[in-house]
């Protein structure tokens, strides 16, 4: 689901950003729900293009993970949890890349070298597709 803009800072601002990141460590995809929160806590559009970049950098489909996530094992973790009611993270993820999205500033990762390399990659489900992102972003040539 998109949050409003004042749902969205409503979530940010439960965060706790823990210093073990419990909700970094149960994410499979090696998210930092923390980290990305912190980055969209001002609401400024910078923020969420630095927010989009580190959900992005780690997770390639992370815009889509935010509405698909069947576990929430970060919510699980979160802190919150115990409080009373813990960070929507899925929720906060997907709505960060949205908003992005929506002011044209989703960051484009450019890979740090190009690797005269070409790799087949077969198959164009979710794994195929996050798999060829990786790739692109260490410099490798692709083909799916």
């Amino acid at each position: 689901m998109i949050l409003t803009d004042a749902q969205l800072q409503n979530e940010i601002q439960k965060c706790e950003y823990c210093e073990e990141k419990p909700c970094t460590i149960a994410c499979p995809a090696g998210c930092s729900p923390a980290d990305f929160l912190m980055a969209a806590k001002q609401g400024q559009p910078s923020d969420y293009l630095r927010a989009a970049l580190q959900i992005l950098s780690r997770n390639p489909l992370g815009g889509v993970c935010g509405h698909v996530c069947p576990d929430k094992f970060c919510m699980e973790a979160c802190a919150r949890a115990k409080l009373d009611c813990p960070v929507n993270i899925p929720d906060c993820q997907a709505t960060i890349i949205h908003k992005a999205r929506e002011l044209a500033i989703l960051p484009i990762i450019q890979p740090s070298n190009q690797l005269n390399k070409l790799i087949a990659i077969f198959g164009g489900g979710p794994s195929g597709w996050s798999t060829a992102v990786a790739l692109s972003h260490m410099g490798y040539q692709l083909e799916i």
